[in-house]
């Protein structure tokens, strides 16, 4: 009984996605649709009910396949999934600093005729507010997202130094 828990246990933490690693896709994925693939690819195995990081990331590689399909509805379908995927994930864990920051990305970059932008300012000032409290890997990714980010004041940007 003791080697079936273990394996069950050791299969679980083999195939769940290091941090790191996801978000390294993440960025890559938005750089070309071969990159979009595989990391859409990589987080099918997640599940609803699993880490909720996990889950943010995986509705963020939804999202980011529909920037590269062909036809509207297709990129609509895509888009929805995703997003409706990610405030669900949101809903259920408010706190998830690295969910509120996904949300942010994308609603920082999609179009906006999407009329995907409105938690924009709240999630700023959550992630403001909550920047000091996570850990250092996490502050240098929001930090790499922040300097670059449009959605950020210059008095915004000092918050994550």
């Amino acid at each position: 009984m003791k080697l079936i828990s273990f394996c069950v246990f050791f299969l679980f933490v083999i195939s769940t996605p290091e941090l790191k690693s996801v978000r390294q896709h993440y960025i890559n994925a938005a750089q070309s649709k071969t990159s979009a693939d595989s990391f859409y690819t990589s987080l099918q195995s997640i599940e609803k009910g699993q880490d909720a990081t996990l889950m943010a990331y995986k509705a963020a590689s939804v999202v980011l396949m529909a920037k590269y399909e062909k036809g509207i509805i297709t990129k609509t379908r895509f888009f929805n999934r995703g997003t409706d995927m990610l405030e669900a994930t949101i809903e259920k864990a408010p706190d998830n600093y690295e969910a509120r920051l996904i949300r942010l990305n994308i609603q920082d970059n999609v179009p906006w005729i999407t009329g995907y932008k409105s938690e924009i300012k709240e999630d700023k000032a959550f992630l403001i507010k909550n920047y000091n409290k996570q850990p250092q890997d996490l502050k240098d990714f929001t930090k790499k997202y922040v300097k670059q980010s449009a959605a950020f004041s210059d008095e915004e940007k000092e918050y994550f130094n």
